[in-house]
């Protein structure tokens, strides 16, 4: 029962009072009666009416926290396996949130989390364009390469593919090259985190040259040679380095989005 509730039984009971004392000076019995059953139905409506209204309250937050929070929570999570993943060459966009700010959706969130979601959204889209720049020096790392180790001038980032054992059964991967040197896994350990239990892995790099012709070469230490080369190059990459930097406080901002929505998420079922 909250203070407002107990202030109206407190005047309630102070009104009571009053009654007994105007019926012993008006020595009517039935006065008595019927100021103590208008202060009962009073306290009744009143007391009624509270919890209607906190019903009601707790209604309309729990709907806003299913159709709102509770999918903005459900991107936001997304968002942040995505940046731990290092995706940086793909456009990671907030749309649920871009969605909610074209109608009314956007006014059922508190204001000062609202204006914490616009700016996320803009940093997020700053983030995925300076993705998008470094996703395409890194290919070009990749050519230079190619010709450097493998003799073969390309435009095209190589295929790889990687194939396995598993239990009885030869399966394959085709990893994308550009992602695995962003997030510093080899094609082979890409494999190696998807699957467990497998054996006999090879891998297969297919290279096309300017000129359309194909080259298919095998794993050998000339790929260590080449991985490792990208690797270095990479990191010494000013955009690499400016998006890495970025990546970490976008995805704090995204861990502290996390826990205030599951704060408002949480909160309807404490009314």
């Amino acid at each position: 029962m909250d203070i407002q509730e107990n202030v109206g039984i407190v005047l309630g009971s102070i009104a009571g009072a009053l009654g007994i004392i105007l019926g012993v000076i008006f020595q009517s019995g039935v006065f008595n009666t019927l100021v103590g059953v208008a202060i009962g139905a009073g306290i009744t409506y009143y007391v009624q009416t509270k919890t209607q209204n906190r019903a009601w309250k707790r209604e309309y937050s729990v709907k806003i926290a299913e159709v709102v929070y509770g999918n903005l929570f459900k991107e936001i999570k997304s968002l942040i396996q995505k940046l731990s993943e290092k995706y940086y060459i793909y456009w990671i966009s907030f749309g649920t949130w871009k969605e909610f700010q074209q109608d009314h959706r956007y006014f059922m969130v508190e204001k000062g989390l609202r204006d914490k979601l616009d700016l996320f959204t803009g940093q997020l889209d700053d983030y995925s364009n300076g993705a998008l720049k470094l996703g395409s020096e890194i290919r070009n790392i990749i050519f230079e390469e190619i010709e450097r180790v493998y003799g073969v001038k390309t435009n095209q980032v190589p295929t790889t593919e990687v194939s396995f054992m598993k239990r009885y059964t030869r399966c394959s991967y085709m990893p994308e090259l550009v992602q695995c040197v962003l997030s510093e896994t080899s094609p082979i350990d890409f494999v190696r985190k998807k699957e467990t239990e497998i054996s006999d892995l090879e891998m297969i790099l297919i290279i096309a040259s300017v000129d359309g012709r194909q080259t298919h070469v095998h794993y050998s230490s000339d790929f260590d040679k080449f991985w490792q080369s990208c690797l270095r190059k990479m990191r010494e990459n000013a955009s690499y380095k400016a998006i890495a930097s970025e990546n970490i406080k976008i995805g704090q901002e995204a861990l502290n989005l996390q826990y205030e929505l599951s704060e408002r998420i949480e909160k309807p079922w404490k009314i």
